[in-house]
Order: structure tokens, then C-alpha cells, then sequence
């Protein structure tokens, strides 16, 4: 590919703004952000040396059509956020929306139905926070592909930290008892029927040998 500015030199890279190849001499580094020197221009905040945020590289326009089409069951929390191109955020949201699923599926009681009125919160703060995206890269804006901001509020709210680790370790709590009762129910019938037999054996004696 040939530099847009340069026809005669190879480019050997693309302007995180315009996705036009650009060559060696064009290029500006921001932050690991490569740019173009017009694109840069039309960036710059005047009376500042510093860059307005510019979009997700490769992607100017996030159709409403399809990041709804993405949001809406069958589809999980998190194909909306990979539509868009964050694929960390995508996968947050993924692990979180099984986790849910998870968690419904080995609890019992009260808890099961705490996390199945968890699930649809969790379902429309990801909805919500999506088109609050799409709006933001529509604008212009740089949106970071990090879950950073939803461990940092867990790590500065140690109450939020500690709700989530007793309500998980409730549930697989719930989940033991649960397996242990089974099992036992399974066990005790099977140890009656063994103790019978054995008894039976017992007074019957060996072959030959006169019963009690």
C-alpha cells in the first residue's frame, strides 16, 4: 500500500481516525495511537497541546439496528460490547451473564430467586451501558477496551466485594448441602437393604450348620 500524502512511498501503517495508509514521515504517535498530521490537526483542542479522544480504531459509525439486534435475547450479555469492538469488555460481561445462570442453577430458596431478579438488572446495565457507548463513538470519542473501572469500584467498595463473596459462597454452600442430602437419600436406603441382608445371613448361618 502506497502513503495517501505520498503516492511514490510505502505506508506502513493506518490513521486511528481516517483509516487512511499513511507512511513513515506522516505518522504521529499518541500514546501508542498513530495518526495522520490533518487528522491530528482537526483534533487538536485550540489553545492546547494536548488531543480531543478520537474512536475505536476501524470503526466511525455503530449501526442502532444491529447493536439492538445484539442486545436482545438470544444473544448474552457481552456480544453487543464485541460488536463494537471491545472484546475485554464483551467477555466481562459474558463470564458475568453465565456466572448468573450459573448461580440460579445450584442454589435453592431464597437465593434462586435473588439471582434470578439479579440477572435482568445485570442484562439492562450492560444494555444501557452499550448504547451509552455507541453514543460516545458515534461522537467522536475514544472509548478504552478495559474492565478497569468495574474493578475498581469492586476494590473501593469493600461492601460490594463482600456481598459478592458471601452470596457466591452461599450458593455453593447450598449447592454441598444439597449433593450431600441426595446422596444421602441414595445411601441410607442402600445401607437398610445391605444391614437386612446381612442380619439374614447371620441368623441363616453357614450351609449345613442348624439356625438360630
Amino acid at each position: 500500500m502506497q502513503c495517501r500524502t505520498h503516492p511514490t512511498t510505502s505506508a506502513l501503517d493506518t490513521c486511528n481516525q481516517c483509516g487512511e495508509w499513511i507512511c513513515e514521515e506522516c505518522t504521529v504517535d499518541v500514546q501508542g495511537r498513530k495518526f495522520c498530521r490533518r487528522c491530528l490537526m482537526n483534533l487538536a483542542t485550540p489553545g492546547s497541546t494536548h488531543t480531543k479522544e478520537v474512536a475505536v480504531p476501524g470503526r466511525r459509525h455503530i449501526s442502532w439496528g444491529l447493536l439492538f439486534l445484539f442486545t436482545i435475547p438470544p444473544f448474552p450479555s457481552g456480544v453487543n460490547y464485541m460488536y463494537m469492538g471491545l472484546i475485554k469488555r464483551g467477555l466481562a460481561a459474558l463470564c458475568g451473564f453465565f456466572l448468573m445462570i450459573y448461580m440460579i442453577g445450584i442454589s435453592s430458596g431464597a437465593l434462586t430467586v435473588l439471582f434470578s431478579l439479579m440477572l435482568p438488572i445485570f442484562w439492562l446495565t450492560c444494555a444501557f451501558d452499550a448504547f451509552n457507548i455507541r453514543r460516545r463513538i458515534n461522537a467522536g470519542e475514544y472509548v478504552d477496551d478495559s474492565i478497569d473501572g468495574a474493578l475498581n469500584f469492586v476494590r473501593n467498595n469493600k461492601y460490594v466485594f463482600w456481598i459478592i463473596v458471601v452470596l457466591v459462597g452461599l450458593s455453593v454452600l447450598g449447592s454441598v448441602v444439597s449433593l450431600a442430602m441426595r446422596l444421602i437419600s441414595w445411601v441410607m436406603p442402600l445401607a437398610l437393604i445391605g444391614l437386612g441382608l446381612l442380619v439374614l445371613l447371620k441368623r441363616k448361618g453357614p450351609p449345613g450348620s442348624p439356625s438360630e
